[in-house]
């Protein structure tokens, strides 16, 4: 995204029908991860892991001339104090291989440190091997992957990765 005019800011649930728009316009991701297309994305407003409030989730876009091009779910302090999990970091699939995803990953890291945190997780499906290479190549160290569960009508298993600062 190089010389292009990027703004990355919070989400509000204001934008729900933008973000579903976005997801409409990702069909190969969710193809790939869950094997049907989101109805809402309620999920991706409200879902949260054991034990978290609202308070502790933290959306943002990445939008170009107002077009949300990337979102990212983000929860503090999950599975333990200091480490934060990205639940989605998902970019158009017009704006992939330019730079975006690394560019919201410095955003990512930037906001995580000044809210205290010390590591990053994310879990990556197995079959997304595209995204298990770029979470590699900026430096996320695979630390486990679970067993098999269901997401959508897919089967997967997650590999868990870190990232230290």
């Amino acid at each position: 995204m190089e010389g292009e005019v990027v703004e990355f800011r919070r989400i509000t649930i204001k934008e729900k029908n933008q973000v579903m728009y976005f997801f409409r316009e990702c069909p190969d991701y969710f193809e790939l991860t869950e094997g049907v297309q989101p109805d809402n994305c309620d999920d991706f407003f409200y879902d949260l892991p054991p034990n978290k409030t609202i308070n502790e989730k933290y959306l943002f876009g990445a939008f170009k001339e107002d077009a949300l091009i990337g979102v990212v779910d983000l929860v503090s302090d999950f599975p333990e104090k200091g480490e934060w999990i990205i639940g989605l970091l998902l970019i158009h699939p017009n704006a992939r291989g330019m730079g975006l995803g690394r560019a919201m990953h410095n955003e990512i890291k930037k906001f995580v440190k000044n809210q205290g945190g010390k590591k990053l997780r994310i879990g990556v499906m197995e079959q997304n091997t595209d995204a298990l290479g770029f979470w590699s190549k900026i430096g996320y160290q695979q630390i486990k992957i679970t067993e098999s569960r269901k997401f959508g009508i897919k089967e997967s298993k997650v590999v868990v990765m870190n990232y230290y600062f």
